[in-house]
């Protein structure tokens, strides 16, 4: 396929065209009183009770807020006008406001927010206590019951904090932010052997942070978005390891940090342009933005984090960059074609195009069917493997069965090819797994099953380019040896999960593998050479993810490796590797 097609593509995509836009439901006026209290050193929270009136009714709503820039606690009382309302619901979501002053015994002024939806809230108000600063503030407002009881006032830990959007005039801004930390710590690095990639056996403790800070816009064209939407975002991450080296050796030289641009993009969406088509059916977008397709075994993080960047581990970045998106979504059916350039440091200038289909449905005979199909080539790349490279991807998932609606499958299957490279010849990959939920049993327990097999040896080593951690055990396969040695090439591998779900925010997951290898020629060791056993490791890991609200979650987890005949020959090392581990997500 030549970049003509690409473009081609993209020409078949634009064609569709159809008759007048839509109209949306007329909106209306509401009126909203509140009460509330806020408190901060820098960053805090706010959080109260409201009441709306609208349409002859009287809604409960509670209000949870993020505060920064500010010091002080305050209390505040207001009431003003809601416009924007098609119905009460509208007015659930974020929304966002900047605040500056100082509040010193009392004092009076008004509040102007918005959210995505095009609902707006004007308010005079008063407040008493003492509050200084300059920042936004993001409030979240929950609506209850019409006539129902008044919400809780009272301070909790809010289930949900957003900034939402700011409006000027058609222009609307939403800031973003996203906090993590990593802390691990190892026991017998590396089974105590030796590897070809560096001190494995060293790698004990250390430390990894990522921040990134960004901001979305959006902006109708013509009355209503008659002409669909323009959306765009950019943001930058920061990133750092601290101390040596870390578990893949990807930082062997003390701490490690950087800042690089992230995402910087804008999509036009075609909102109700085409009503035969559907909302937003068309889509086209570019620049630096992710790319992600099923469950990451190919597609999914499009940015590098090791050789220099630091936080390895939490991988934040994903953006791929230069990227050309056009996607058609009629129904069931979803066409896109592609092009894309990876975001490695320093750059080997790897740049690929393709096509994808994939057809998703829920209908009375198979519930939650989905069917993909994609092709790609690699048409540059300072890897002589991947230059040249063709790919066809195909992957499903479903419930196939009415009378079982808790057994699920998923299974995907990748042919590579390099006609124009001596290093590759054909590589295969692929995966079968099954998984069946106990749904009505306590704590929902699910036990799934899934073999994965990748090619190795000679020419036939698989690549899995930009794959992802979407969920544990796909597509870096185990906390131990897959987070730091193992990559989905010249391997087999068996997984036996089970997942329960004690708490509505707590979910544990107990995770066993046995790693073999598809070639018995390795790299592993100081010295490559064959084995005489392709098996390699058992691996069990056990996961707990604490989830207390959508903005700030916890993950603490243990994972044991033995080394069997295949590793203990390849690095020369027989110990009991264990790893332990604490992750955590601020996500606002």
């Amino acid at each position: 396929m030549s970049r003509r097609a690409f473009v081609a593509s993209l020409a078949l995509a634009l064609s569709f065209a159809a008759q007048a836009h839509a109209q949306a439901p007329a909106a209306s006026a509401g009126h909203i009183t509140f009460r509330g209290k806020t408190a901060t050193v820098g960053v805090g929270f706010s959080w109260g009770a409201s009441t709306l009136e609208f349409q002859g009714k009287t809604y409960p709503v509670r209000v949870d807020g993020f505060v920064l820039g500010a010091v002080g606690a305050a209390s505040m009382q207001a009431e003003g006008e809601v416009t924007g309302l098609t119905k009460a619901e509208d007015l659930n979501g974020d929304f966002t406001g900047v605040s500056t002053g100082l509040t010193v015994g009392s004092g009076a002024g008004v509040i102007v927010m918005r959210n995505d939806k095009g609902v707006r809230i004007e308010m005079k108000g008063t407040s008493s206590g003492f509050s200084l600063g300059f920042g936004p503030r993001g409030i979240t407002l929950t609506v209850g019951e019409a006539g129902g009881p008044p919400a809780d006032e009272h301070a909790r830990l809010p289930q949900t904090l957003g900034f939402g959007e700011i409006g000027l005039g058609p222009l609307y801004l939403e800031p973003t932010l996203n906090l993590q930390m990593y802390i691990p710590g190892q026991g017998n690095p590396g089974f105590g052997g030796k590897w070809s990639f560096g001190p494995v056996d060293k790698a004990d403790f250390w430390f990894e942070h990522s921040n990134e800070a960004g901001l979305n816009a959006r902006i109708g064209l013509g009355p209503e978005d008659a002409f669909g939407t323009v959306q765009g975002r950019v943001s930058g991450i920061f990133s750092m390891t601290a101390s040596q080296p870390d578990g893949p050796v990807c930082n062997a030289h003390g701490t490690t940090s950087d800042y690089t641009l992230e995402s910087a993009y804008l999509a036009w969406k075609s909102a109700d342009l085409f009503p035969k088509l559907g909302h937003n059916a068309l889509e086209i977008s570019g620049g630096n933005q992710n790319y992600q397709v099923f469950d990451g075994l190919l597609f999914w993080d499009g940015g590098q984090d090791c050789s220099g960047r630091g936080a390895n581990w939490l991988s934040a970045r994903k953006a791929f960059k230069a990227t050309a998106i056009a996607k058609l979504t009629l129904k069931e059916l979803t066409l896109e074609a592609f092009h894309l350039k990876y975001n490695d440091h320093p750059s080997t200038n790897t740049e690929l195009f393709g096509e994808r289909m994939e057809w998703a449905t829920d209908d009375f005979f198979m519930k939650h069917l989905k069917l993909g199909f994609m092709y790609f080539h690699i048409y540059n790349s300072r890897i002589a493997t991947r230059d040249g490279m063709n790919g066809a991807y195909v992957y499903t998932e479903a419930n196939p069965f009415p009378f079982l609606p808790d057994f699920s499958y998923k299974a995907s299957f990748v042919r590579e090819s390099n006609a124009e490279s001596s290093g590759l010849s054909a590589a295969y990959g692929w995966y079968a797994g099954a998984a069946y939920q106990l749904s009505q049993v306590a704590w929902t327990p699910q036990l799934g099953y899934r073999y994965a097999s990748f090619s190795g040896g000679g020419t036939h080593a698989f690549d899995g380019l930009f794959t992802g951690l979407p969920d544990w055990g796909s597509w870096f396969q185990g906390e131990v040896l897959g987070e730091y040695v193992l990559s989905n090439s010249n391997l087999l591998s068996h997984q036996v999960r089970l997942t329960v779900k004690p708490r509505d925010w707590l979910t544990t997951n107990l995770i066993y593998y046995r790693f073999l290898l598809d070639n018995r020629n390795q790299s592993f060791g100081l010295t490559p050479s064959a084995v005489s056993s392709r098996a390699l490791a058992d691996e069990v890991d056990l996961i707990f993810d604490i989830t207390m609200t959508n903005w700030w979650s916890i993950t603490a987890t243990v994972g044991m490796a033995n080394p069997n005949k295949g590793f203990t020959q390849a690095v020369n090392g027989s110990a009991t590797w264990i790893t332990g581990y604490l992750y955590m997500n601020f996500n606002f």
